[in-house]
């Protein structure tokens, strides 16, 4: 009888403290959207279509090469697009560009997106606002939430005591993703470092821009997606967005489209925030998230990652001096093997997400790629996609 009752007590205990589904599944995988609640995106009445380019002789190397290597990957579908026309596409299996599919973080760049228009109206004033007027209910758990800004939480560095890389089921980055109440979790957000020091990759930033969204707009944040972002770029499906179980999006992730919707994010930036004569997000919030100054030294921006070019050197000494003859002001950073080194400048950025999901932009040859499809350990899809973008002409 008192071990029946302690059986009881802990799975009590249990569902008290974490949803089912940490426990259930633990590591998360492409077929997530089944296993939640989600809100429907609806498409555009006026949908816009990328122009089909191939067969194309310039690029036939460019498809044998595609072809032979994404086969021995786990890659669903694979998409490059050349000044709006799509010159190679793979897709695997039963897989077409018209499937929906899981993009996890990804959809953290559509939400600072979000942000950008929301100042554009006048409805943020500025990224430099402290998170406590939005969020106040935060000034009493620690008194450094006096001096966090919207700017730092969209550029990962506000100093959130919330970690990303602890996987078990009573994680927070675990059950945040399955389906803990993410209001009541952002409301219980405590302080690690000063905002502004350290950058330090956390889900939990892009759920907190979501709840100041909603309450400087008005608006929920699907709402919003939907209105400002989704139908105006020309959508030409649907998308599903996850909810938590008290029906809070999942800012964070969870945003699952078509490949050629996805793609769009990309065109729109690309375009400096104009789509097609409508300035769907200023060209100033474009050019601040895509300067490549910023992005080499920061890494991240607004929600977007820069791609990373390293040289490296045997010492301090020598990186600091070659900095000097570049006249370039980055931090040199010591790898685990002793090597020194700093990121050289690019210009090509990306929407990126678990998995190797990605949306990558390279403004200089006006190239977007889409990348979705599970996890391949012994394949960098970071320095693949970004090798391909940078090839083409």
């Amino acid at each position: 009888m008192r071990i029946t009752f302690s059986l009881v007590a802990i799975l009590l205990f249990l569902v008290a403290c974490v949803p089912l589904r940490s426990v259930k599944y633990l590591i998360p995988d492409l077929g997530d959207s089944a296993k939640f609640e989600n809100v429907t995106i609806q498409k555009s009445a006026t949908p816009f279509y990328f122009k089909h380019n191939y067969p194309n002789k310039a690029y036939e190397k460019l498809k044998l090469h595609l072809d032979t290597s994404l086969k021995l990957t786990k890659t669903n579908v694979f998409l490059v697009i050349k000044n709006d026309s799509i010159i190679y596409q793979y897709l695997s299996g039963d897989k077409a560009l018209t499937t929906k599919q899981p993009s996890f973080s990804v959809a953290k760049s559509f939400v600072g997106t979000l942000v950008g228009i929301a100042i554009d109206k006048g409805e943020i004033k500025s990224t430099s606002e402290l998170v406590i007027k939005y969020l106040p209910e935060l000034a009493k758990n620690d008194e450094r939430f006096n001096r966090l800004t919207l700017q730092h939480v969209l550029d990962m560095r506000s100093g959130f005591d919330f970690s990303e890389r602890s996987f078990n089921p009573f994680s927070k980055i675990v059950r945040s993703y399955y389906g803990a109440n993410l209001k009541k979790m952002v409301g219980k957000l405590k302080m690690k470092h000063e905002p502004g020091k350290v950058f330090e990759y956390q889900s939990i930033n892009t759920q907190v821009l979501a709840f100041i969204l909603e309450k400087a707009v008005g608006k929920s944040v699907q709402a919003q997606m939907q209105e400002r972002l989704w139908q105006p770029l020309g959508a030409e499906s649907n998308a599903l967005w996850s909810m938590d179980d008290e029906g809070n999006i999942k800012a964070f992730c969870c945003l699952n489209a078509t490949a050629l919707d996805f793609a769009k994010i990309g065109r729109l930036y690309l375009n400096g925030g104009n789509w097609e004569g409508k300035q769907i997000v200023s060209k100033k919030w474009v050019e601040v998230t895509t300067n490549p100054d910023s992005l080499t030294k920061l890494r991240y921006k607004n929600q977007f990652w820069a791609t990373r070019d390293f040289k490296f050197f045997k010492d301090s000494v020598s990186a600091v001096s070659s900095l000097g003859k570049e006249g370039l002001d980055y931090p040199v950073e010591r790898n685990p093997d002793g090597r020194y080194f700093y990121a050289k400048k690019v210009y090509d950025y990306k929407a990126q997400g678990m998995f190797h999901q990605s949306v990558y932009v390279n403004p200089q040859n006006k190239v977007i790629i889409v990348r979705l499809g599970d996890r391949q350990k012994k394949v960098n899809f970071h320095s693949f996609v970004q090798q391909v973008g940078r090839s083409i002409r």
